[in-house]
């Protein structure tokens, strides 16, 4: 049965008369009558009681009523789905994140998104967290990727959370630290030249004050790439934010987690991110698949 056929017959019974449904939806009142009689011979049974001016369902009736809007939300809902689908596949990813090179876990996110959604258009801001903030109150993001998610303004949602930890990452052969060692206390890096990011740099500058150390740091960079790169020389040691899986170790190097005998700052060293939105705001379909995808994909990891 054609499904407009279903549209017209809940058309004729909330408007109560052939002529007034005929009118609603421009057609013949002849045409709704084949219709009408179509679906009786269907179904083998009236549908309405002919009597009264104002056509009165039977039984049969208020069942194909109630059965013909369930098929119409379902067909209509099948489009909207396909609809957003088509619509997420082929839209754009406005995306703001902080700088963390290498980022191996945010690559793979994002060329595995790319994979399933090859037509996606991908609009990427490396930006300070403070920035990232401002793009997405502002709506030049819609997905944010920020660190601290018990620290975020009321305006953000958390979407994902992704837990993270500190660690040392430090080439096999240093005079610094045991490589045997299964961690490594932040108190043991008081003889060691240091090389670390500006995102953390804070957080030790107040745990080593804590701790009463004074560690050398020689080197403060945006992303890890520069601290990574000491560390490869065998010139510091680096302070790395990461994931367990995050990246592999350099066959020359070793990432070691940090931790304290003080619980509180312990628990400094155990950091998360999280894939962040801007609250009661409605995403596009773009937005809305990569949130899904990267809580499918952090599940499994």
């Amino acid at each position: 049965m054609n499904i407009d056929f279903y549209r017209n017959y809940i058309e004729i019974v909330e408007l109560g008369t052939l002529s007034a449904a005929a009118l609603s939806l421009h057609v013949a009142q002849s045409a709704l009558s084949n219709q009408l009689k179509q679906f009786e011979e269907e179904y083998g049974t009236d549908l309405f009681v002919r009597a009264s001016r104002r056509m009165e369902l039977t039984e049969a009736g208020r069942i194909l009523y109630k059965k013909a809007k369930d098929i119409i939300a379902l067909v209509d809902a099948a489009h909207k789905e396909i609809e957003a689908s088509i619509e997420g596949s082929q839209g754009c990813l406005r995306l703001g994140m902080t700088q963390a090179y290498p980022d191996l876990y945010m690559n793979n996110v994002l060329l595995q998104f790319q994979k399933e959604n090859p037509r996606m258009r991908f609009e990427i801001f490396e930006e300070s967290s403070l920035e990232i903030l401002e793009q997405l109150r502002s709506g030049v993001i819609e997905i944010g990727i920020e660190r601290n998610p018990d620290k975020l303004p009321p305006f953000l949602l958390a979407q994902v959370s992704m837990s993270e930890r500190v660690y040392a990452y430090v080439k096999r052969d240093n005079p610094w630290i045991d490589m045997n060692a299964k961690s490594l206390d932040v108190c043991q890096l008081e003889k060691a030249p240091i090389a670390i990011s500006r995102g953390i740099v804070d957080l030790f500058n107040d745990i080593f004050e804590r701790v009463e150390i004074s560690p050398r740091i020689v080197s403060i960079s945006t992303s890890r790439s520069n601290p990574m790169m000491w560390a490869q020389a065998g010139v510091a040691i680096a302070i790395i934010r990461a994931g367990e899986s995050e990246f592999a170790d350099d066959p020359d190097c070793i990432r070691i987690p940090l931790e304290s005998s003080d619980p509180v700052i312990s628990k400094e060293l155990e950091t998360s991110r999280c894939v962040v939105t801007v609250r009661d705001t409605t995403l596009s379909a773009a937005a809305q698949r990569f949130v899904e995808f990267i809580r499918n994909y952090n599940s499994t990891k």
